[in-house]
């Protein structure tokens, strides 16, 4: 299995590049995000890859980050999404966008990718929505533990309150101030996990908090 190719962008496709790696060239299926992104053709490029195997057809799908192409993997394993539904939902928007558009239950936002329909689209929050929060929990380790307030800072719109609820339904212990490091909110923000209730006058546009 291929894991990641890197080499010369030889040519571009209207949903496909050709890498040329050391003088072999392999044909990557891209997103439309993704297609944009990439450097012009001649300079180098790397993609991250996976490798789809089926009886009557083999492909290479490509993606910038790994944490993209995770992402991909788990949407794949939702009934009804293949490697080109999974493309189209990557191209919709940011992953972090979408990943909170799934926590936040909003199905309609991913019922606007050509080729997702509104059932399609609830199966894919179903799903993936517990899968999701583990992931945000996983990162945040031992951090979570008997809390009572969560106070979140970072950028406007991008998620905090969504991650704040999710976080204060599942606190158990005490914690401590971290820096987010997974694609949930905007780089650079800083969740806080109280011991008790408390106050922020802080901008009401630039932190969120939950308590319970």
């Amino acid at each position: 299995m291929i894991g990641s190719l890197e080499g010369i962008l030889a040519q571009r496709g209207g949903d496909s590049v050709i890498l040329d790696v050391h003088g072999v060239g392999y044909l990557v299926t891209v997103g439309a995000r993704t297609l944009l992104e990439l450097p012009r053709v001649g300079e180098r490029a790397r993609l991250y890859t996976y490798t789809y195997v089926r009886e009557d057809a083999l492909g290479l799908f490509g993606f910038l980050t790994a944490d993209e192409l995770t992402f991909f993997k788990l949407l794949l394993s939702v009934k009804g999404i293949g490697p080109k539904a999974g493309l189209a939902i990557l191209s919709r928007a940011e992953i972090g966008v979408l990943k909170r558009a799934i926590l936040k239950e909003d199905a309609p936002l991913l019922a606007t990718v050509p080729g997702i329909g509104p059932k399609t689209a609830a199966r894919v929050v179903l799903e993936l929505k517990g899968k999701l929060k583990d992931e945000l929990f996983g990162a945040l380790g031992p951090a979570i533990v008997s809390g009572r307030s969560v106070f979140i800072y970072g950028p406007p719109g991008n998620g905090k309150t969504s991650v704040a609820r999710a976080i204060g339904d599942f606190m158990n212990n005490a914690g401590g101030e971290i820096y987010v490091p997974f694609s949930f909110l905007a780089e650079n923000s800083i969740i806080t996990i109280y011991d008790q209730s408390v106050h922020h006058s802080a901008e009401s546009d630039l932190n969120d908090e939950y308590s319970r």
